[in-house]
């Protein structure tokens, strides 16, 4: 006895039957398409809301905490990209220049990622900005980076790497020569746009060098051959400086003399978080002037020209 699958094949000539093959692949293939492109993910699929606030995202394999202001939803914002060091994370980074409520006054999204030490990939760092930027709409004449110890290694390379995207930065208690860690302006690395820079030094700091961070100053004032420095403002405790140059240069840097309360001088002067548990660099008040509002003037100061 025939199977009827057998007849029916047996009933049309062998180039029919070949026909028949290819037009039910075809069917079958331009059925799937839907769903295979419903199952496509894109990077910037984990923002998963452009609402005002606060919100945490898991992007790039880690958690990246994003303020987006009032007026930032319909996009013309500026981007900060924060960048914390070692036993951070982006919202205890934050909590020392709070960077979130003065974005929102001024207009500025806040993207804080964490990543066990500091994200330690400077490509993944920059894929970030790039892909918050895009899907908040940012202003892209308004674009900055800042970080603090690890983190603002992390900006000096961001900074020299990627000199076309970010307007202006400010590396915190960073420096040059730390074992694992490169940096712009060394090892015949510099970018290729000169660029604001603002500058932070604890003199008496115990983490990071004081000789590696003085070092990275004087090879930005002798790279760009800058003028100066003209002190700004001051007292016994801290010094405001200004270098100025050609083609869009500018440093200025603050160097300050305040600790910790367990002491040392790798701290964040005028935070409100003194002591915080698990990353207290926070410096002993009272300090004559607060990191995240000088950064925050100096972004607002600084777009891309």
């Amino acid at each position: 006895m025939h199977h009827h699958g057998v007849k029916l094949s047996m009933a049309f000539p062998a180039g029919f039957q070949l026909l028949l093959v290819i037009m039910s692949i075809a069917i079958l293939s331009f059925a799937l398409i839907p769903a295979a492109s419903a199952q496509t993910v894109r990077p910037s699929d984990c923002i998963t809301s452009t609402a005002a606030g606060d919100h945490t995202f898991n992007c790039e394999k880690m958690p990246v905490y994003v303020h987006i202001p009032s007026v930032c939803p319909k996009g013309g914002c500026g981007l900060i990209l924060e960048i914390h060091g070692d036993g951070g994370t982006g919202p205890t980074q934050d909590a020392h220049l709070r960077l979130s409520e003065l974005g929102e006054k001024a207009g500025y999204i806040l993207i804080a990622p964490t990543g066990g030490g500091f994200p330690p990939m400077d490509d993944t760092l920059f894929r970030l900005v790039r892909m918050f930027a895009d899907v908040l709409k940012a202003d892209p004449k308004k674009i900055h980076a800042t970080g603090f110890s690890r983190g603002g290694f992390a900006v000096w390379r961001l900074a020299c790497d990627h000199a076309d995207v970010f307007a202006s930065v400010a590396p915190a208690a960073a420096g040059v020569g730390l074992p694992g860690e490169t940096s712009c302006f060394s090892n015949g690395r510099e970018p290729l746009r000169r660029f604001p820079i603002l500058m932070l030094i604890g003199l008496n700091d115990r983490n990071v060098p004081v000789n590696t961070q003085n070092a990275m100053r004087d090879l930005v004032v002798s790279r760009w051959q800058l003028m100066g420095p003209e002190k700004v403002s001051g007292d016994a405790n801290y010094t405001h400086y200004r270098w100025s140059g050609s083609n869009g240069a500018l440093f200025e840097l603050f160097e300050h003399r305040y600790e910790m309360t367990q002491g040392g001088g790798h701290c964040v002067p005028g935070s409100t978080a003194i002591g915080l548990r698990g990353y207290p660099y926070g410096c002993q008040g009272p300090n004559a002037f607060n990191w995240g509002e000088e950064v925050m003037r100096f972004f607002q100061a600084h777009p891309m020209p």
